[in-house]
């Protein structure tokens, strides 16, 4: 089966494949504070309904987070997360060192919260993310 769009619009995608179990989505520039907590939430939204399990989220052109999107994912993002089906999300990072060590530093804080209730992996590729989500 097809990707089938949950949601777009100018800076975020959600595609589900229910037949495959598996979410991608895919930022598509930076984005303001607004916009990550709004695409958050529709991922939240769209993991909820579809009890999917696997997650590839591509942020390789979000660029820079603001300090208060970075606080937002760590400590709400990732606890909306953890309250779905989600078992694994493989994340594709920016190639830029500053913006991937900021993205990691993200899943960091919210381990330690205790608010991160399934794996989370880091990668390069797509590729190599699906091949982990596949593993």
């Amino acid at each position: 089966m097809p990707f089938d769009i949950k949601y777009t619009s100018d800076f975020y995608i959600i595609e589900v494949d229910l037949d495959a179990d598996l979410l991608q989505s895919n930022w598509l520039r930076p984005v303001s504070v607004k916009e990550m907590e709004t695409g958050g939430t529709k991922l939240y939204e769209v993991l909820r309904d579809t009890q999917g399990a696997r997650v590839l989220a591509n942020a390789q052109s979000l660029g820079v987070l603001p300090a208060e999107a970075k606080e937002w994912m760590s400590s709400r993002f990732y606890e909306l997360l953890s309250l779905t089906q989600l078992k694994k999300m493989a994340r594709v990072l920016p190639e830029n060192l500053f913006h991937r060590v900021a993205l990691e530093s993200v899943v960091t804080r919210a381990d330690a919260l205790g608010v991160t209730k399934f794996d989370v992996r880091n990668f390069t590729s797509p590729t190599e993310a699906l091949r982990w989500l596949d593993s």
